[in-house]
């Protein structure tokens, strides 16, 4: 059986703890099933479907997910067909890093796909092949939460180890996903004194 989960944009709707541990409570309740429970179906899929959903943006009902919803689907079959002819070198891939770093110097020339893209595309196609980020990828909104936090928004990427201990508790992929949804709630001051400046 499908589960539909409705796709949120980067930030949240309705009331929300003022401090940073109550927002990662609010997170784990509100939306890390969903998170969980899409990356989780990616598994059991043969590799090939995997790739095809990822590349379009779709859910496992078809639908586009929210981050990708303004894309054109012209865009979308340009980066699957360029990514299908990839699909050797994108299961050679070792590591989440190396699986985004080659999606990305694959798609940098199709105008109209940036890092959001990069990072999604990734992530999907990371979760069937068992190779998830060790690091947060920042790109748009997920750079403003870590901006607002008072964390180094200008790095490709972040070490969890040198964020604050009140999301040590979530997977990088998680924390991704929380700077974005959370951003216009963050403060500098929620910080805690993590080491906050690591590439």
């Amino acid at each position: 059986m499908k589960s539909c989960f409705p796709t949120p944009s980067c930030g949240h709707k309705g009331q929300i703890p003022r401090s940073l541990r109550g927002m990662v409570r609010d997170y784990i309740l509100r939306y890390r099933r969903r998170a969980q429970v899409e990356l989780r179906g990616r598994c059991g899929q043969p590799f090939e479907e995997a790739l095809d959903r990822a590349t379009l943006a779709k859910d496992e009902c078809g639908k586009r997910f929210s981050h990708q919803r303004r894309l054109r689907g012209s865009l979308l079959r340009k980066a699957r067909s360029i990514l299908w002819d990839a699909a050797k070198e994108l299961r050679r891939c070792e590591s989440f890093d190396q699986l985004h770093n080659l999606i990305k110097e694959h798609l940098k020339r199709i105008r109209g796909l940036a890092e959001l893209y990069y990072y999604d595309t990734a992530l999907r196609i990371g979760a069937r092949l068992g190779r998830m980020p060790k690091r947060v990828y920042l790109h748009r909104g997920t750079r403003d939460g870590a901006r607002n936090l008072g964390l180094d928004w200008r790095a490709d990427s972040l070490d969890p180890r040198g964020l604050p201990k009140a999301l040590a508790v979530l997977e990088p992929y998680e924390i991704e996903d929380f700077l974005c949804i959370y951003k216009d709630q963050l403060r500098p001051e929620m910080r805690g004194g993590g080491r906050h400046d690591q590439r």
